[in-house]
């Protein structure tokens, strides 16, 4: 009997060992369900590609020095990137790396906020960005954080392990407590189908009617329970791995389309062609790549503005003679008049597809301020602000001379409100404005981070100081809920960023300049 025990105890150990490999071999690599049209061991292979490296960086507090440079701290501390380009790949030490590795990745969101992938990038033949497959994500592993202060300074922890006291990235858990196998993060500002449906894909204008906070909740519910516009999980993301990857609080080292303004009169009129003539003391001002309307009307809102050509992409630059020169363009011919102005536009979706790395932006021959960007694969920064759906603002006048905004967050999208903030968790304060400083915009000095988002505190710092971005607000001209405006617009300038926000304008209100995004992690939980 003392064999057989012996023996059935080896044989038990056997099948145990059997069954821990089995498990592990189910995460090796990503593996399609065929019967169910989607890749079934998403969980599995972050399960088993877990490295357990904690990556920081440190900041001092603006208080014990303005510097928005950090240092990068325990397995971070050696790490380099390099800006990328459509024609050079810069040194990336980030790319491979479990906590940080990215895939372009066709999915859905099912009603209960679980994503499905149905395609990958570079695994399978399936995978497209122009929308025939579904909406395209940047899909990473669900990794966890930790924000640990002293009296001087303020260390970000990251890892793709969960070590006690870390917490779960925004959007990692769904509303009953469990984990997403995977992170979802749009990798394209918003377009819309002709059911006024959000979408995420490549080569499309980034369409007005979705920005909004109103719009946001409204059009995203079309496509299903699961689905949002911009939420705290997708913004607090791109904020994070700024600092962890490039040991700052500027995204001006990234770029972006803050200062890209360019207008002017067409010289001459044609008809049926795919080009606009301009003044060619004028037509550097155009950057090749970027997207442009042609039309009778100078005010960017109005549909004049596009009255010959809306959201057309500057193919290349052909000079007609000393005094003219023509802008090539993509689509269908068109037919202009003198009458007509060409005005930059945001740059449509899909304008850093042809970046050689992870990280960067698409010419280093135009200005920075001219592009959008792309960080850990999402683009950015198009030239176009983007509305939230799960936060609200609130403007509350004191008194005569101070005024504050309350910031609210729903945690479930499901229970989001156009009108009230009574499904909502009040997280915290925005600086209060006296008369000195309302109706203005004003460079943060610090955050704190509360519910998983980062609320700039102060207002006494520059583009270049502090969080090195502006909160616009104006509680004492007029009070009320107000929506959330991340990043900023083609002509806005310096104040513009990771961390800039617009406060004072209502829920509902939009404007051309104002976008949004397709989320996937609008349901969590608190």
């Amino acid at each position: 009997m003392a064999n057989t025990q012996k023996v059935m105890t080896l044989a038990d150990t056997a099948k145990l060992i059997a069954k821990v490999h089995a498990n592990a071999a189910k995460g090796v690599r990503f593996e399609y369900d065929g019967t169910k049209g989607e890749y079934g061991n998403i969980a599995a292979y972050f399960a088993a590609h877990k490295d357990g490296k904690v990556y920081g960086v440190r900041f001092p507090k603006y208080t014990y020095s303005n510097t928005p440079t950090g240092v990068k701290t325990r397995d971070n501390a050696n790490l380099t990137i390099e800006i990328s380009t459509n024609a050079k790949a810069g040194r990336d030490d980030y790319a491979a790396l479990p906590a940080f590795r990215t895939w372009d990745v066709n999915a859905t969101v099912d009603d209960d906020g679980v994503p499905h992938v149905t395609a990958i990038d570079g695994i399978d033949t399936r995978f497209r960005r122009d929308g025939s497959n579904g909406d395209v994500y940047v899909m990473t592993c669900p990794g966890y954080y930790k924000l640990e202060s002293t009296s001087t300074h303020n260390e970000f922890l990251y890892s793709d392990t969960q070590y006690d006291g870390y917490a779960p990235l925004p959007g990692v858990l769904l509303p009953d407590g469990s984990k997403r196998p995977c992170l979802l993060f749009a990798k394209y500002a918003a377009s819309l189908d002709s059911q006024q449906r959000p979408l995420s894909v490549s080569g499309k204008e980034i369409d007005r009617e979705f920005g909004s906070q109103n719009r946001a909740i409204d059009y995203a519910l079309k496509k299903g329970k699961g689905y949002a516009g911009r939420c705290a999980g997708d913004t607090f993301y791109v904020q994070l791995m700024l600092m962890l990857k490039y040991a700052t609080k500027n995204s001006d080292v990234l770029g972006g389309c803050w200062q890209y303004t360019p207008q002017t009169a067409v010289t001459k009129a044609e008809t049926g062609v795919k080009r606009v003539i301009i003044a060619t003391s004028y037509a550097n001002n155009f950057d090749v790549g970027s997207t442009v309307n042609v039309g009778t009307d100078k005010e960017r809102n109005n549909a004049g503005n596009y009255s010959a050509a809306r959201a057309r992409t500057i193919l290349s630059k052909t000079a007609i003679d000393d005094s003219n020169t023509a802008l090539n363009l993509d689509g269908t011919p068109i037919t202009t008049t003198t009458a007509c102005f060409v005005s930059s536009m945001p740059w449509k979706t899909g304008a850093t597809d042809k970046l050689l790395g992870t990280d960067g932006r698409p010419s280093a021959a135009f200005a920075a301020n001219h592009q959008p960007i792309r960080l850990q694969g999402i683009e950015l920064f198009n030239g176009i602000y983007e509305s939230d759906a799960d936060l609200i603002a609130n403007a509350v006048k004191d008194n005569d001379n101070l005024g504050r905004i309350e910031l609210y967050r729903v945690f479930d999208i499901t229970k989001a409100s156009k009108t009230s903030t009574a499904n909502y968790t009040k997280i915290g304060e925005f600086a209060a404005r006296d008369k000195t400083t309302n109706d203005s915009w004003r460079y943060a000095e610090d955050f704190t981070l509360s519910n998983g988002v980062i609320i700039p505190t102060g207002l006494g710092a520059t583009s270049t100081t502090g969080m090195c971005d502006a909160i616009g607000a104006n509680p004492l001209t007029s009070q009320g809920l107000r929506q959330v405006r991340r990043f900023g617009s083609l002509r806005d300038g310096v104040r513009c960023g990771a961390f800039a926000a617009s406060l004072g304008d209502g829920l509902a209100y939009r404007w051309w300049s104002l976008g949004g995004r397709l989320s996937a992690l609008g349901r969590t939980k608190a």
